[in-house]
C-alpha cells in the first residue's frame, strides 16, 4: 500500500470515528431532552391529580350531613352521600374517584366503592392517620397503605376535636390512561419493604426487592425490567436498552420518604417518531427545564424540594437555580454522587459535556 493510501485510510478511519463520536452525543442529548420532557409531564399530572383529590376531599369534610351522620354513628346516610357526590365528581374530573369516611379510631365507616370492608379496623395499616389525629393537619400524597395509592386525607374536625377522616383516594388508572394516548406505557412500584402493610398486593408481581402496584402493568414489561439493573435506573433517572427507554421517578410518601418508583416505558420505535418533532421538542425542552424548576421550589417548604431527583436531573436544573436554592440543589447532587460507580459518573460527566455540542436531527 502506498504512503498517501494509508493517509488516506487513516483520515478515513478518523472521519468515521468523529461522525460516529457525534451521531451517538447527538442521540444521547436528545434521549435526555425526552426524559426531561416526559419527567415533566408525569410531574404536571401527578400534581393536577393532587389538587383534584385534595379539593374534593376538602369539600366533603366541610359537609354538615357528613359530620352529623359520623356524630350519629349512622354508616348508611354516609354511604349515600358518599355514592351521591361520588358521581358527580367522577362527572366532572372524566376520572374514577374513591372515597371513604374513617372514623375517630381509623375504622372505615363508609367507602363510595365497595362498603364490605365497612367497619373494618385499618389503624395498624395507617400510621399516618393515627398522627393526623394528633396534628389535625391534612396530608396530601402517596403512600403505602393496604396498597400503594395517591390519598388525600382530611380530618373533620369539630370544636378542635377529631370526627373521622374523609380521604379521596386515587389509584394509577387515569395516569395508564392519560401516557397511553402516547404509546407510553407506565409501571408503579412499591418497595418490598411494605408488604406487611400492603395486604392487597401480596399477589401482585414483584420485580426484585419492589412489587407491582398497578393493575394495568404489561407483562412483557415486568419480565424486562426483571432483567434491569434498576439502583442504576434510580441512579442515572433512565436507561436505554435495544427495545426501550425506561425513565424513573421516585415516588415520596408524607414525610418526604422513599416507597417506591413510577417507571415510564418508551419504545425505540416511538423515540424514532419523536425525533421527527426534534424542533419542537426543542421548544418544548427549554419550557420544560424551567417549569420543573418551578414545580420543584414550589413544593411544601418542610420537605427537601430535590430529594427525588437523580442527578443527571440535578445538574440539568442548576442553570435554572436561584443563589438561594443552588446549596440545596449541590448538597443533594454531591449525596447521590457519592453512591455513583466510576463507569456512572464518568458517563454522567460525558453526558452534561455534551450539551456544549452543537445539535443536529437524526435521521
Amino acid at each position: 500500500m502506498k504512503l498517501y493510501q494509508k493517509y488516506l485510510a487513516v483520515v478515513l478511519l478518523m472521519l468515521v470515528i468523529f461522525i460516529g463520536y457525534f451521531y451517538t452525543q447527538n442521540k444521547q442529548e436528545f434521549t435526555d431532552r425526552v426524559h426531561t420532557v416526559l419527567l415533566n409531564i408525569l410531574n404536571k399530572q401527578i400534581e393536577n391529580e393532587k389538587a383534584r383529590a385534595f379539593n374534593f376531599a376538602f369539600a366533603l369534610s366541610q359537609n354538615e350531613t357528613l359530620q352529623k351522620a359520623l356524630k350519629n354513628n349512622d354508616a348508611k346516610k354516609a354511604y349515600e352521600i358518599l355514592q351521591t357526590h361520588m358521581k358527580a365528581l367522577e362527572t366532572f374530573s372524566g376520572s374514577k374517584i374513591r372515597i371513604q369516611i374513617l372514623s375517630n379510631d381509623i375504622t372505615i365507616f363508609a367507602r363510595s366503592w365497595d362498603n364490605s370492608d365497612a367497619g373494618v379496623n385499618v389503624r395498624a395499616y395507617r400510621p399516618d392517620l393515627v398522627e393526623m389525629k394528633k396534628t389535625l393537619s391534612p396530608h396530601l400524597s402517596y403512600e403505602a397503605a393496604r396498597r400503594l395509592v395517591l390519598i388525600a386525607s382530611i380530618p373533620i374536625v369539630e370544636n378542635k376535636k377529631c370526627l373521622g377522616f374523609v380521604e379521596v383516594i386515587q389509584r394509577f388508572d387515569s395516569l395508564e390512561k392519560y401516557f397511553a394516548q402516547y404509546d407510553i406505557d407506565m409501571i408503579a412500584l412499591l418497595d418490598d419493604k411494605y408488604q406487611n402493610q400492603s395486604v392487597l398486593l401480596k399477589n401482585n408481581p414483584r420485580i426484585k426487592n419492589t412489587i407491582v402496584a398497578n393493575n394495568g402493568a404489561n407483562i412483557n414489561h415486568i419480565q424486562n425490567l426483571r432483567r434491569l439493573d434498576l439502583n442504576k435506573l434510580e441512579n442515572l433517572g433512565s436507561v436505554q436498552t435495544e427495545e426501550y427507554l425506561y425513565i424513573s421517578k421516585v415516588i415520596l410518601n408524607s414525610k418526604a420518604e422513599r416507597i417506591g418508583y413510577f417507571i415510564l416505558i418508551l419504545s425505540q420505535e416511538k423515540l424514532k417518531l419523536f425525533s421527527s418533532f426534534e424542533n419542537e421538542l426543542e421548544s418544548f425542552f427549554s419550557y420544560s427545564r424551567k417549569d420543573l424548576y418551578s414545580t420543584i421550589v414550589n413544593k411544601e417548604k418542610a420537605f427537601d424540594p430535590y430529594t427525588d431527583l437523580t442527578a443527571k436531573e440535578l445538574v440539568s436544573l442548576k442553570k435554572c437555580t436561584t443563589q438561594k436554592d443552588r446549596a440545596c440543589l449541590e448538597k443533594n447532587l454531591r449525596n447521590k454522587l457519592n453512591r455513583y460507580t466510576k463507569e456512572e459518573l464518568i458517563s454522567l460527566l460525558l453526558d452534561a459535556n455534551s450539551q456544549k455540542i452543537s445539535r443536529g436531527k437524526i435521521k
